[in-house]
């Protein structure tokens, strides 16, 4: 029996995507190496090792591009490529290209961002590109 039990925890440990789901409303979607479970009606999927999002109805809402994706808040949320950190809104619109090492949390509409040790300070006053202030800059 506990031969049996450990079988099944070392395939799950491998096989961490067994479980994620690869039907949305009850059709199969194919072309995807993992669709995770829809958090608000987007659910995260990966597809030849980059990660993006789709809709309830299957559509792909953000081009998989990014080595990882994080949760929308408040209708943004962080992207990474090669270790750099970006923000895109729910249409997929890149508002801070990934080429910050720190991207903080939106507080009163203000983010602390770093770059190559520099600190700087961006207004964000919506989900839209020219809702992007620099008021620290560090891009160089």
């Amino acid at each position: 029996m506990r031969i049996v039990v450990l079988i099944a925890v070392i395939f799950c440990f491998f096989h961490t995507d067994a479980f994620a789901q690869k039907k949305v409303g009850g059709k199969m979607l194919k072309g995807y190496d993992v669709i995770y479970p829809f958090k608000n009606g987007k659910a995260k999927v990966i597809k030849n090792g980059k990660m993006g999002f789709i809709n309830m109805q299957g559509e792909e809402i953000i081009k998989p591009e990014f080595d990882q994706v994080y949760p929308f808040e408040k209708g943004l949320a962080r992207v990474e490529n090669m270790g750099k950190l970006g923000l895109i809104n729910e249409q997929g619109e890149i508002l801070l290209d990934p080429i910050y090492d720190y991207i903080g949390t939106t507080k009163e509409n203000l983010v602390i961002v770093t770059r190559n040790n520099k600190k700087g300070l961006i207004k964000v006053t919506g989900t839209a590109p020219e809702n992007i202030e620099y008021l620290v800059d560090v891009r160089d």
